[in-house]
């Protein structure tokens, strides 16, 4: 009798400390520590000023933020999720 164990799908486990992590297919959320003012940017739009090489622990310390002016900032990487019914890109 031949029987065939089958593994159901698994999350992967998604953690971003560089730009390029992820080959930069997520969405980065900014949060002002001192307004609470929140941004959302690709990681392209930072990759070409800091290098795709930059950690997000230093950009943290180094962004400003656009209403109060302080610097210090919360980023955090969200996965992007893909419509229902898109069929993968081959």
């Amino acid at each position: 009798m031949l029987y065939i164990d089958t593994v159901p799908l698994m999350p992967k486990d998604f953690k971003v400390q560089r730009l390029s992590d992820e080959f930069g297919q997520y969405l980065l959320v900014i949060k002002c520590a001192g307004c609470a003012h929140e941004r959302r940017a690709n990681p392209n739009l930072l990759a070409h000023i800091c290098g795709w090489d930059a950690k997000l622990a230093d950009l943290e310390k180094r962004l400003r933020c656009s209403k109060c002016g302080k610097k210090g900032s919360e980023i955090r990487a969200i996965e992007i999720q893909k419509p229902h019914g898109t069929l993968p890109a081959h």
